[in-house]
Protein backbone atom coordinates (compact mmCIF):
# COMPACT_ATOMS: atom_id res chain seq x y z
CA UNK A 1 0.00 0.00 0.00
CA UNK A 2 1.14 3.37 -1.01
CA UNK A 3 1.33 5.68 2.35
CA UNK A 4 -0.26 9.24 0.81
CA UNK A 5 2.06 11.84 1.89
CA UNK A 6 3.87 14.74 0.48
CA UNK A 7 7.13 13.72 0.83
CA UNK A 8 6.51 9.98 -0.91
CA UNK A 9 8.60 9.21 -3.78
CA UNK A 10 5.11 6.90 -5.12
CA UNK A 11 3.15 10.30 -4.44
CA UNK A 12 5.51 12.95 -6.41
CA UNK A 13 6.05 9.98 -9.31
CA UNK A 14 1.74 10.14 -9.66
CA UNK A 15 1.95 14.16 -9.51
CA UNK A 16 4.08 14.47 -12.37
CA UNK A 17 2.44 11.84 -14.54
CA UNK A 18 -1.23 13.69 -13.77
CA UNK A 19 0.22 17.02 -14.26
CA UNK A 20 0.82 16.32 -18.25
CA UNK A 21 -2.39 18.50 -19.31
CA UNK A 22 -1.92 20.95 -16.47
CA UNK A 23 1.65 21.65 -18.55
CA UNK A 24 0.50 21.91 -21.92
CA UNK A 25 -1.72 25.23 -20.89
CA UNK A 26 -0.56 28.80 -20.20
CA UNK A 27 -2.19 31.10 -18.08
CA UNK A 28 -5.32 28.88 -17.38
CA UNK A 29 -6.53 29.74 -21.54
CA UNK A 30 -7.39 26.81 -23.63
CA UNK A 31 -9.62 27.62 -26.81
CA UNK A 32 -11.32 24.71 -28.63
CA UNK A 33 -9.96 22.42 -26.10
CA UNK A 34 -11.39 18.75 -26.74
CA UNK A 35 -11.85 17.27 -22.90
CA UNK A 36 -9.40 14.69 -21.80
CA UNK A 37 -12.31 13.40 -19.61
CA UNK A 38 -16.30 13.56 -20.31
CA UNK A 39 -17.84 11.85 -17.53
CA UNK A 40 -21.27 13.32 -17.97
CA UNK A 41 -23.90 10.09 -16.99
CA UNK A 42 -26.85 11.50 -18.33
CA UNK A 43 -27.17 12.03 -22.06
CA UNK A 44 -27.83 15.46 -23.28
CA UNK A 45 -31.41 16.52 -23.26
CA UNK A 46 -33.12 17.11 -27.05
CA UNK A 47 -35.81 18.79 -25.37
CA UNK A 48 -34.22 21.06 -23.68
CA UNK A 49 -35.80 24.13 -23.76
CA UNK A 50 -35.05 27.80 -22.68
CA UNK A 51 -33.21 28.80 -19.47
CA UNK A 52 -30.86 30.58 -21.58
CA UNK A 53 -30.43 33.21 -19.07
CA UNK A 54 -29.75 30.49 -16.64
CA UNK A 55 -27.00 29.03 -18.39
CA UNK A 56 -25.45 32.49 -19.41
CA UNK A 57 -25.68 33.64 -15.84
CA UNK A 58 -23.57 30.65 -14.94
CA UNK A 59 -21.19 30.35 -17.47
CA UNK A 60 -20.27 34.80 -16.16
CA UNK A 61 -19.97 33.87 -12.61
CA UNK A 62 -17.54 30.72 -13.51
CA UNK A 63 -15.55 32.55 -16.10
CA UNK A 64 -15.20 36.08 -14.45
CA UNK A 65 -11.50 35.51 -12.91
CA UNK A 66 -8.73 33.55 -14.80
CA UNK A 67 -7.66 32.24 -11.27
CA UNK A 68 -9.89 29.91 -9.38
CA UNK A 69 -9.60 29.34 -6.15
CA UNK A 70 -12.26 27.11 -4.58
CA UNK A 71 -11.89 27.75 -0.96
CA UNK A 72 -13.35 31.43 -0.83
CA UNK A 73 -16.19 29.95 -3.08
CA UNK A 74 -16.23 32.41 -5.91
CA UNK A 75 -15.91 29.73 -7.92
CA UNK A 76 -17.80 27.44 -6.95
CA UNK A 77 -21.57 27.85 -7.96
CA UNK A 78 -25.09 26.57 -7.09
CA UNK A 79 -27.92 26.26 -8.90
CA UNK A 80 -30.76 26.04 -7.17
CA UNK A 81 -34.07 25.22 -6.92
CA UNK A 82 -37.46 23.15 -6.13
CA UNK A 83 -37.51 19.66 -7.15
CA UNK A 84 -38.31 18.50 -10.71
CA UNK A 85 -37.81 22.42 -11.36
CA UNK A 86 -35.01 21.40 -14.03
CA UNK A 87 -31.29 21.53 -12.22
CA UNK A 88 -30.21 18.26 -13.15
CA UNK A 89 -31.17 19.42 -16.94
CA UNK A 90 -29.87 22.64 -17.05
CA UNK A 91 -26.08 21.57 -15.48
CA UNK A 92 -26.21 18.60 -18.16
CA UNK A 93 -26.89 21.21 -20.80
CA UNK A 94 -23.90 23.27 -19.34
CA UNK A 95 -21.46 20.63 -19.55
CA UNK A 96 -22.01 19.47 -23.33
CA UNK A 97 -22.43 23.32 -24.21
CA UNK A 98 -19.40 24.66 -22.52
CA UNK A 99 -17.00 21.33 -22.72
CA UNK A 100 -14.51 22.43 -25.38
CA UNK A 101 -13.70 25.18 -22.78
CA UNK A 102 -12.34 22.02 -19.85
CA UNK A 103 -9.94 19.89 -19.89
CA UNK A 104 -11.90 17.57 -17.97
CA UNK A 105 -15.63 17.40 -17.17
CA UNK A 106 -16.21 15.32 -13.79
CA UNK A 107 -19.61 13.79 -12.31
CA UNK A 108 -20.11 13.25 -8.91
CA UNK A 109 -23.84 12.08 -7.69
CA UNK A 110 -24.34 14.06 -4.16
CA UNK A 111 -27.56 12.07 -3.07
CA UNK A 112 -25.96 10.86 0.12
CA UNK A 113 -22.76 11.36 2.16
CA UNK A 114 -21.80 7.57 1.57
CA UNK A 115 -22.77 7.90 -2.22
CA UNK A 116 -20.89 10.96 -1.98
CA UNK A 117 -17.77 9.86 -0.75
CA UNK A 118 -17.88 6.79 -2.66
CA UNK A 119 -18.44 8.90 -6.30
CA UNK A 120 -15.71 10.89 -5.60
CA UNK A 121 -13.76 8.47 -5.00
CA UNK A 122 -14.55 7.15 -7.88
CA UNK A 123 -13.46 9.29 -10.05
CA UNK A 124 -9.90 7.71 -9.94
CA UNK A 125 -11.06 5.21 -12.29
CA UNK A 126 -12.53 8.05 -14.71
CA UNK A 127 -8.92 9.73 -14.59
CA UNK A 128 -7.19 6.86 -15.09
CA UNK A 129 -5.61 6.55 -11.86
CA UNK A 130 -4.95 2.62 -10.22
CA UNK A 131 -7.14 2.56 -7.22
CA UNK A 132 -6.03 -0.45 -6.01
CA UNK A 133 -2.42 1.13 -5.44
CA UNK A 134 -3.79 3.83 -3.92
CA UNK A 135 -4.85 3.92 0.59
CA UNK A 136 -6.64 7.28 0.08
CA UNK A 137 -8.97 7.46 -3.09
CA UNK A 138 -10.51 10.66 -1.40
CA UNK A 139 -6.64 12.05 -1.09
CA UNK A 140 -5.88 11.10 -4.31
CA UNK A 141 -8.54 12.56 -6.14
CA UNK A 142 -7.82 15.71 -4.23
CA UNK A 143 -4.09 15.53 -5.48
CA UNK A 144 -5.17 15.88 -8.96
CA UNK A 145 -7.94 18.25 -9.02
CA UNK A 146 -4.61 20.57 -7.16
CA UNK A 147 -2.30 19.01 -10.16
CA UNK A 148 -4.74 20.22 -12.95
CA UNK A 149 -6.33 23.17 -13.99
CA UNK A 150 -9.51 24.13 -16.29
CA UNK A 151 -11.67 21.56 -14.87
CA UNK A 152 -15.20 21.05 -14.46
CA UNK A 153 -16.40 19.42 -11.61
CA UNK A 154 -20.77 18.97 -10.89
CA UNK A 155 -21.50 17.67 -7.45
CA UNK A 156 -25.42 17.06 -8.55
CA UNK A 157 -28.52 16.51 -6.72
CA UNK A 158 -26.76 17.92 -2.88
CA UNK A 159 -30.69 18.28 -1.98
CA UNK A 160 -29.78 20.08 1.65
CA UNK A 161 -27.67 22.33 3.10
CA UNK A 162 -25.54 19.48 4.94
CA UNK A 163 -25.16 17.70 1.92
CA UNK A 164 -23.85 20.62 0.10
CA UNK A 165 -21.02 20.97 3.17
CA UNK A 166 -20.24 17.69 3.05
CA UNK A 167 -19.83 17.80 -0.96
CA UNK A 168 -18.19 21.24 -0.48
CA UNK A 169 -15.74 19.38 2.88
CA UNK A 170 -14.18 17.03 -0.15
CA UNK A 171 -12.32 19.68 -2.29
CA UNK A 172 -9.13 20.20 -1.66
CA UNK A 173 -7.57 23.73 -0.47
CA UNK A 174 -6.88 25.57 -2.96
CA UNK A 175 -7.07 24.28 -7.06
CA UNK A 176 -7.98 25.70 -10.17
CA UNK A 177 -11.30 24.74 -11.39
CA UNK A 178 -14.98 25.24 -11.62
CA UNK A 179 -17.42 23.37 -9.32
CA UNK A 180 -20.94 23.27 -10.25
CA UNK A 181 -23.44 21.77 -7.54
CA UNK A 182 -27.54 21.65 -7.72
CA UNK A 183 -29.06 21.55 -5.14
CA UNK A 184 -32.67 22.46 -3.25
CA UNK A 185 -30.94 24.76 -0.49
CA UNK A 186 -32.06 28.30 -1.18
CA UNK A 187 -29.10 29.38 1.79
CA UNK A 188 -25.76 28.48 0.87
CA UNK A 189 -23.16 30.64 2.98
CA UNK A 190 -20.52 32.77 0.85
CA UNK A 191 -21.33 30.25 -2.18
CA UNK A 192 -22.09 32.03 -4.89
CA UNK A 193 -26.02 30.71 -6.10
CA UNK A 194 -28.35 31.50 -9.19
CA UNK A 195 -31.46 30.35 -8.45
CA UNK A 196 -33.60 28.78 -11.40
CA UNK A 197 -37.32 29.10 -11.39
CA UNK A 198 -40.45 27.22 -12.97
CA UNK A 199 -41.25 28.21 -16.27
CA UNK A 200 -43.28 31.15 -17.62
CA UNK A 201 -46.16 30.09 -19.91
CA UNK A 202 -44.95 30.74 -22.71
CA UNK A 203 -41.78 28.61 -22.56
CA UNK A 204 -43.03 25.81 -20.90
CA UNK A 205 -45.73 25.64 -23.88
CA UNK A 206 -42.99 25.80 -25.93
CA UNK A 207 -41.55 22.67 -24.16
CA UNK A 208 -44.99 20.85 -23.47
CA UNK A 209 -45.45 20.93 -27.55
CA UNK A 210 -41.76 19.51 -27.92
CA UNK A 211 -41.88 16.92 -25.70
CA UNK A 212 -45.76 15.57 -26.72
CA UNK A 213 -43.94 15.80 -30.04
CA UNK A 214 -47.32 17.53 -31.49
CA UNK A 215 -44.68 20.23 -33.42
CA UNK A 216 -41.09 18.69 -34.26
CA UNK A 217 -38.37 18.77 -31.68
CA UNK A 218 -36.39 20.64 -34.45
CA UNK A 219 -38.24 23.64 -33.65
CA UNK A 220 -36.43 25.14 -30.16
CA UNK A 221 -37.84 29.20 -30.04
CA UNK A 222 -41.14 30.03 -28.57
CA UNK A 223 -41.50 31.93 -32.14
CA UNK A 224 -40.88 28.68 -34.09
CA UNK A 225 -43.50 26.18 -32.41
CA UNK A 226 -46.04 29.18 -32.07
CA UNK A 227 -45.84 29.07 -35.95
CA UNK A 228 -46.49 25.51 -36.08
CA UNK A 229 -49.70 25.47 -33.85
CA UNK A 230 -53.54 26.94 -33.98
CA UNK A 231 -53.78 29.51 -32.02
CA UNK A 232 -56.39 26.95 -29.86
CA UNK A 233 -53.49 24.69 -29.23
CA UNK A 234 -51.93 27.17 -27.96
CA UNK A 235 -53.50 28.53 -25.63
CA UNK A 236 -54.57 25.04 -24.33
CA UNK A 237 -50.66 24.84 -23.81
CA UNK A 238 -50.73 27.61 -22.27
CA UNK A 239 -53.31 26.81 -19.67
CA UNK A 240 -52.31 23.35 -18.99
CA UNK A 241 -48.63 24.56 -17.85
CA UNK A 242 -50.33 27.58 -15.78
CA UNK A 243 -52.17 24.22 -14.29
CA UNK A 244 -49.15 22.67 -13.34
CA UNK A 245 -47.22 25.43 -12.36
CA UNK A 246 -44.31 25.73 -14.68
CA UNK A 247 -42.88 22.82 -13.33
CA UNK A 248 -40.40 21.44 -15.76
CA UNK A 249 -40.92 17.99 -14.79
CA UNK A 250 -44.76 18.67 -14.79
CA UNK A 251 -44.22 19.43 -18.05
CA UNK A 252 -42.29 16.86 -18.58
CA UNK A 253 -44.69 14.22 -17.24
CA UNK A 254 -47.57 15.42 -19.70
CA UNK A 255 -46.09 15.55 -22.96
CA UNK A 256 -44.57 11.91 -22.22
CA UNK A 257 -48.16 10.76 -21.94
CA UNK A 258 -49.51 12.65 -24.47
CA UNK A 259 -47.13 11.13 -26.66
CA UNK A 260 -47.57 7.59 -25.68
CA UNK A 261 -51.19 7.49 -25.33
CA UNK A 262 -52.49 10.22 -28.06
CA UNK A 263 -54.63 12.22 -25.91
CA UNK A 264 -54.05 15.56 -27.27
CA UNK A 265 -53.56 18.68 -25.06
CA UNK A 266 -57.06 18.98 -24.65
CA UNK A 267 -57.72 15.51 -23.19
CA UNK A 268 -54.69 15.62 -20.83
CA UNK A 269 -56.18 18.97 -19.29
CA UNK A 270 -59.69 17.64 -18.95
CA UNK A 271 -57.65 14.63 -16.74
CA UNK A 272 -55.65 16.74 -15.11
CA UNK A 273 -58.45 18.91 -13.69
CA UNK A 274 -60.65 15.87 -12.91
CA UNK A 275 -58.15 13.73 -10.79
CA UNK A 276 -54.66 15.78 -10.66
CA UNK A 277 -53.09 13.49 -8.06
CA UNK A 278 -53.57 10.79 -10.58
CA UNK A 279 -51.96 12.37 -13.72
CA UNK A 280 -49.21 13.22 -10.93
CA UNK A 281 -48.18 9.78 -10.41
CA UNK A 282 -47.83 9.15 -14.08
CA UNK A 283 -44.48 9.19 -15.40
CA UNK A 284 -45.38 6.83 -18.80
CA UNK A 285 -42.86 5.00 -20.51
CA UNK A 286 -41.02 7.51 -22.31
CA UNK A 287 -39.43 9.21 -19.24
CA UNK A 288 -36.32 8.19 -18.32
CA UNK A 289 -35.35 7.35 -14.77
CA UNK A 290 -32.23 8.42 -15.02
CA UNK A 291 -32.87 12.19 -16.12
CA UNK A 292 -34.91 12.19 -12.62
CA UNK A 293 -35.07 9.26 -10.19
CA UNK A 294 -39.27 9.77 -9.07
CA UNK A 295 -42.61 11.36 -10.09
CA UNK A 296 -43.38 14.78 -9.34
CA UNK A 297 -46.05 13.40 -6.77
CA UNK A 298 -43.36 10.99 -5.16
CA UNK A 299 -40.57 14.08 -5.41
CA UNK A 300 -42.70 16.50 -3.41
CA UNK A 301 -43.82 13.50 -1.30
CA UNK A 302 -40.33 12.79 -0.14
CA UNK A 303 -39.12 16.51 0.49
CA UNK A 304 -42.45 16.82 2.40
CA UNK A 305 -42.08 13.81 4.78
CA UNK A 306 -37.95 14.45 5.10
CA UNK A 307 -38.73 18.30 6.28
CA UNK A 308 -41.33 16.71 8.67
CA UNK A 309 -38.80 14.18 10.38
CA UNK A 310 -36.33 17.26 11.13
CA UNK A 311 -39.29 19.58 12.60
CA UNK A 312 -43.03 18.87 13.56
CA UNK A 313 -43.79 22.79 12.70
CA UNK A 314 -42.18 21.92 9.20
CA UNK A 315 -45.19 19.78 8.49
CA UNK A 316 -48.07 21.29 9.89
CA UNK A 317 -47.07 24.57 8.18
CA UNK A 318 -47.59 22.85 4.53
CA UNK A 319 -50.85 20.72 5.86
CA UNK A 320 -51.95 24.36 6.33
CA UNK A 321 -50.68 25.81 3.26
CA UNK A 322 -52.50 23.48 1.04
CA UNK A 323 -56.03 25.33 2.23
CA UNK A 324 -54.39 28.61 1.68
CA UNK A 325 -53.19 30.83 -1.69
CA UNK A 326 -50.28 29.38 -2.66
CA UNK A 327 -48.82 32.61 -3.65
CA UNK A 328 -49.26 34.37 -0.31
CA UNK A 329 -49.39 32.70 2.87
CA UNK A 330 -49.30 34.99 5.73
CA UNK A 331 -47.07 33.95 9.22
CA UNK A 332 -49.14 36.11 11.23
CA UNK A 333 -51.62 32.91 11.08
CA UNK A 334 -48.12 31.33 13.46
CA UNK A 335 -48.27 34.12 16.05
CA UNK A 336 -48.62 31.93 18.60
CA UNK A 337 -45.71 29.75 17.83
CA UNK A 338 -42.20 30.65 19.30
CA UNK A 339 -40.65 32.90 17.25
CA UNK A 340 -37.50 31.20 16.70
CA UNK A 341 -39.48 27.85 16.24
CA UNK A 342 -41.08 29.23 13.75
CA UNK A 343 -38.01 30.58 11.78
CA UNK A 344 -36.59 26.72 12.59
CA UNK A 345 -38.78 25.09 10.80
CA UNK A 346 -39.22 27.86 8.09
CA UNK A 347 -35.36 27.27 7.08
CA UNK A 348 -35.41 23.91 7.09
CA UNK A 349 -38.65 24.14 4.44
CA UNK A 350 -36.55 26.28 2.56
CA UNK A 351 -33.78 24.14 2.39
CA UNK A 352 -35.76 21.44 0.28
CA UNK A 353 -37.22 24.89 -1.27
CA UNK A 354 -40.58 23.71 -0.57
CA UNK A 355 -41.18 27.41 -0.10
CA UNK A 356 -39.96 30.80 -0.60
CA UNK A 357 -39.74 33.36 2.12
CA UNK A 358 -40.89 37.03 1.71
CA UNK A 359 -39.95 38.53 4.82
CA UNK A 360 -41.24 41.94 3.82
CA UNK A 361 -44.26 41.12 3.56
CA UNK A 362 -44.35 38.28 6.51
CA UNK A 363 -45.49 35.47 3.86
CA UNK A 364 -44.28 32.51 2.42
CA UNK A 365 -45.12 31.14 -1.04
CA UNK A 366 -46.10 27.03 -1.71
CA UNK A 367 -45.89 25.54 -5.37
CA UNK A 368 -49.70 24.64 -6.57
CA UNK A 369 -48.54 21.14 -7.31
CA UNK A 370 -46.96 20.47 -3.81
CA UNK A 371 -50.57 22.09 -2.57
CA UNK A 372 -52.63 19.67 -4.49
CA UNK A 373 -50.57 17.09 -2.93
CA UNK A 374 -50.83 17.61 0.39
CA UNK A 375 -54.42 17.50 -0.11
CA UNK A 376 -54.74 14.13 -1.49
CA UNK A 377 -51.84 12.94 1.59
CA UNK A 378 -54.02 14.46 4.07
CA UNK A 379 -57.37 13.38 3.17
Amino acid sequence: MIKWTHQDEAFTDIAKGIRVIADSMSNNKMKSLKPSYFDVPISRNRFFTGREDVLLQLHEILQSKNEIAITPGDKATALSGLGGVGKTQTVVEYAYRYQNEYSAVLWVFADGKELLRSNFSGLLEVLGLKAENIEDPIRAVQSWLCNNVNWLLIFDNAETLELLSAARDLLPITANGHVLFTTRAQATGNLASVTIDCFEDDIGASLLLRRSKIVSIDYVTEEEVREKVSEADWQTAIELVHELGGLALAIDQAGAYMEQTGCGLSGYLSRFRNNATEMLKKRGDFVHSSDHPEGVYKTFLLSLENAEKRHPLAGEILRDSALNYSDGISEILYSDCNPLELDKALAILKDYSLIRRIPEKQIFTVHRLLQTIIRDVCD
